[in-house]
């Protein structure tokens, strides 16, 4: 009976150690959803772990669950790529939260000048900023570097949620949907 415990003991322990492997794994393969739904599955087992919840951020931001980020928010301050990992999760968490403002309550972001970075919602964010089009419903832009590239943002609800979704374009051709 003893073995038989010390036993399931010790596989669970090697079960829930290998959760950070799998999460990187799924990571590596593009598999951000899937990481980032594991990683919230077993959070409260590795929230002191910074290296596992940087996966858990990475891929909750690749798999466009820019909300899941509040809590690694909290946890991401020992080290100081923790800490600019967090500044960058808040940064998009800020620039997100703005964004619903402004399309649902016709919040000006005229004046707001805040860091970028190259991840899509930052992106928009500063075309917004510049170029807010408040006459229009589907706001539009023109990718600043390659001008076969646009994007649609327009407010949308997700699960009864005000949110906002962007559209990405090639050519005029659809290749993405994100819903924030």
């Amino acid at each position: 009976m003893k073995k038989a415990l010390l036993f399931s003991l010790i596989f669970m322990n090697i079960l829930h150690a290998d959760i950070p492997t799998k999460m990187y794994q799924l990571y590596q393969k593009g598999e951000y959803t899937a990481s980032c739904n594991l990683g919230l599955q077993h959070f409260k087992e590795f929230e002191f772990n910074e290296a596992y919840v940087s996966i858990y951020s990475f891929s909750c931001l690749k798999a466009d669950q820019i909300d899941r980020l509040n809590t690694p928010l909290m946890i991401l301050s020992q080290s100081s790529e923790a800490r600019a990992n967090a500044s960058y999760f808040s940064m998009l968490v800020m620039q997100k939260k703005l964004l619903v403002q402004a399309l649902y309550d016709k919040y000006s972001l005229k004046s707001l000048k805040f860091p970028t970075s190259s991840h899509l919602l930052s992106k928009i964010f500063t075309l917004y900023c510049d170029h807010p089009q408040p006459e229009n419903s589907i706001k539009e832009y023109n990718d600043s570097i390659n001008n076969r590239i646009s994007y649609k943002l327009y407010p949308t609800q997700l699960n009864g949620q005000k949110t906002i979704a962007i559209d990405e374009y090639y050519d005029k051709i659809l290749t993405l949907h994100h819903v924030y």
